[in-house]
């Protein structure tokens, strides 16, 4: 399904990162960045692995905690968030898939449980939420059901039992 597509994918484009890391590093701080881009903590471990052109972000960056362990991945285009932006657990299940155009959110996004079950979804448009915004509960029912247009609750929200039945609209 598309979570086992997108664990592939991370795992792909790490084994990528990881060879590009003996290539070349240009962490230092005095310099403009202006290439490919790797950031360490104080023991030596990889905290950030991107690419800068002309002292803009552009194109994938990657972010590790203090163990080297990935937290997120995300995509920028001349400095802005551009793409689909992936978020981790420290469990290293997705936490959250959002998708942005120029730095802003717009198109679907769906936010995880630790269990890998789905939290919550929906869209943006130009960084409000937009459409049908839907909570779950953490066994994979309907929570709530809001309407959105342009950031503004809207329509009408449905709450619903943990067994999928409306308890109130």
């Amino acid at each position: 399904t598309n979570i086992k597509l997108m664990k592939n994918s991370i795992y792909i484009i790490l084994a990528i990162i990881t060879t590009l890391i003996g290539c070349t590093d240009t962490s230092n701080k005095e310099n403009t960045p202006n290439g490919q881009y790797i950031e360490k903590n104080k023991e030596g471990i990889v905290k950030t692995i991107g690419h800068f052109i002309n002292n803009k972000r552009d194109g994938l960056f990657v972010y590790f905690d203090d163990r080297g362990k990935l937290q997120a991945q995300e995509n920028y285009k001349n400095n802005k968030l551009h793409g689909e932006q992936i978020t981790l657990h420290n469990t290293g299940k997705i936490k959250s898939l959002i998708n942005y155009i120029n730095g802003e959110k717009n198109g679907s996004y769906t936010k995880y449980y630790k269990t890998g079950k789905q939290q919550e979804t929906g869209s943006y448009l130009n960084n409000n939420k937009n459409g049908e915004i839907i909570w779950y509960y953490d066994n994979g029912e309907k929570n709530i059901l809001y309407t959105y247009e342009q950031g503004v609750l809207s329509g009408p929200t449905k709450i619903f039992s943990r067994e999928g039945d409306i308890t109130e609209e």
